[in-house]
């Protein structure tokens, strides 16, 4: 059985691994340039939508409703501040590869797959916050943009809340895991974002709703087939963790 002094002795390294990652992360200006280019792509997009959408209304221009929902200019510009989120959260690994800090980073501690939790924690720690940030900041402007042209009750604002910061945090989640796996920083992005981004506009055929991206779209959009939200949030949790998994054996794997 174990005892508190055994507990600590387990959990110390990782709380040392964590420390040291937190402030590598904050340490560096691609932190602070990803954090505020996420706000403001988050404002620029959503105001945009926003404001076009009333304006076509008013204008008589638009075949789609003379109403949208407060959060859907929040959900179509996550497609972009995603953008954002995948800097950083490949940053904590293929910066480290492409400087050789990686050899100090397990130099200090050997245990890959401790150092690979420890970066996925820091990153998922400032992505939960950050996510519910823009998620609310971009339903205010959907308030704002809108006015009476907005819809949707208090129970759908929260669960479109949800859906974007989620999303986001999952997105987050599978970029530290293929930045482990590619150890590239042109590599991931253009990984995470073609799967992300560009499949699910390219495959649209019965099955795909199980692809990543296409399961992210069903989240956003609050479509109920083929998949519910929840079932489309399943899914891509699944494709974070199977990016961990792999990421984690291609660091055990591979020398740096």
């Amino acid at each position: 059985m174990s005892t508190p002094s055994t507990l600590l002795a387990r959990t110390g390294p990782l709380r040392g691994t964590l420390g040291a990652e937190w402030t590598k992360f904050w340490s560096v200006r691609s932190t602070w340039w990803s954090l505020f280019s996420g706000l403001a792509l988050m404002v620029c997009v959503s105001a945009i939508l926003g404001m076009d959408f009333a304006n076509d209304v008013e204008a008589g221009e638009t075949t789609d409703g003379t109403t949208m929902g407060f959060a859907e200019p929040a959900a179509n510009a996550v497609l972009l501040t995603q953008f954002a989120v995948v800097a950083y959260a490949m940053l904590v690994l293929t910066s480290e590869f492409a400087t050789g800090a990686m050899r100090v980073t397990l130099t200090a501690d050997p245990r890959r797959g401790r150092v690979l939790l420890a970066k996925t924690t820091t990153v998922t720690l400032v992505t939960v916050p950050f996510a519910l940030a823009l998620a609310l900041l971009g339903l205010a402007l959907g308030h704002l943009t809108l006015g009476s042209h907005g819809t949707g009750s208090a129970e759908e604002q929260v669960g479109d809340l949800a859906a974007v910061t989620v999303y986001l945090i999952l997105t987050a989640i599978l970029t530290v895991g293929v930045g482990a796996i590619l150890r590239s920083s042109v590599g991931t992005l253009s990984a995470v974002l073609v799967v992300m981004l560009a499949l699910p506009l390219i495959v649209t055929t019965t099955g795909s709703e199980y692809l990543p991206g296409r399961a992210g779209l069903i989240m956003l959009s609050n479509e109920q087939e083929p998949l519910s939200p929840v079932g489309a949030g399943v899914v891509l949790a699944i494709w974070a963790l199977a990016a961990q998994l792999a990421g984690y054996v291609a660091l055990r794997r591979r020398d740096v």
